[in-house]
């Protein structure tokens, strides 16, 4: 008799595992989605940074700003070359345009 009452103890642990089980599973999967989507997300950051450049390029932003940045007075331009102004615009239309090719990807 006692290998009956063991027989069903075991199929009732198991069936008392299954939950757990499925939580456990659950868990994981949705751990696995979490470091994919971020993974797909720093990828397309990156590729819309690649269009980006490539737009700039193709708009020749970088000449025109090089023009009219020449043009400056070269007091006017050591002032700004000190605070490095030049290195933020870049860096400003770079996040703007990056942030476009974004929004447009979306």
């Amino acid at each position: 008799m006692e290998f009956i009452a063991d027989f069903f103890n075991a199929i009732w642990a198991y069936f008392e595992s299954i939950p757990a089980f499925l939580d456990d599973a659950l868990v994981k999967f949705s751990a696995w989605y979490v470091i994919w989507v971020t993974k797909a997300k720093i990828y397309f950051v990156g590729f819309a940074w690649d269009v980006a450049q490539e737009v700039l390029n193709q708009l020749n932003i970088s000449g025109t700003i090089n023009q009219y940045w020449g043009s400056i007075d070269s007091k006017v331009m050591g002032a700004l070359t000190y605070f490095r102004i030049p290195e933020a615009l870049n860096i400003i239309l770079n996040a703007h345009l990056t942030r476009y090719v974004l929004g447009v990807l979306k």
